[in-house]
């Protein structure tokens, strides 16, 4: 069956980079529902930027992924509600509330640093390459990924380490 937004061209690229998103994102969930992992991919940007940074405010959040506020707060909420994050409030300035992971985030990233190698590993080499044009390197990708899925090229390349 052929593939309507590919044959758009350059006036289907939002859409399928948005198509590509969407898979991905599922494709990883499938990865970390597989491995026992309770963890949505949706939350990885700032959950990252709150690890990497050891605690972060919002406005550290915004600046690092220029993601709006109510985006950045929902996920925090829902990394709170999943206890991997907590805050504290600033003594100087009661209004802004200091994020870090707690003991539970701690463990979840441990578990997930070697995933996310192999994820690493399996997106360079599907992105890696040498269309002339992003339109065709999608189609490229695209048709990778009808091959072979991204969480079953993952999940190969994770049960052999």
């Amino acid at each position: 069956m052929k593939d309507s937004l590919q044959h758009y061209g350059e006036l289907g690229l939002g859409s399928r980079l948005k198509r590509l998103s969407e898979y991905m994102m599922k494709e990883i969930q499938l990865v970390y529902s597989t491995c026992n992992i309770d963890f949505d991919p949706y939350l990885f940007p700032i959950f990252r930027v709150v690890l990497d940074q050891g605690s972060a405010t919002t406005t550290d959040i915004q600046e690092a992924l220029q993601y709006t506020q109510p985006a950045i707060t929902q996920s925090l909420k829902k990394l709170m509600d999943k206890q991997l994050v907590i805050y504290k409030t600033d003594k100087t300035d009661k209004r802004k509330k200091i994020f870090r992971l707690t003991q539970k985030g701690k463990d979840i990233h441990h578990q997930m640093v070697p995933l996310w190698h192999v994820i690493d590993e399996q997106v360079k080499w599907l992105t890696e390459g040498m269309a002339a044009s992003l339109t065709r390197h999608l189609t490229h990708l695209e048709n990778q990924l009808k091959e072979k899925s991204l969480s079953q090229r993952i999940l190969e390349k994770y049960n052999i380490k």
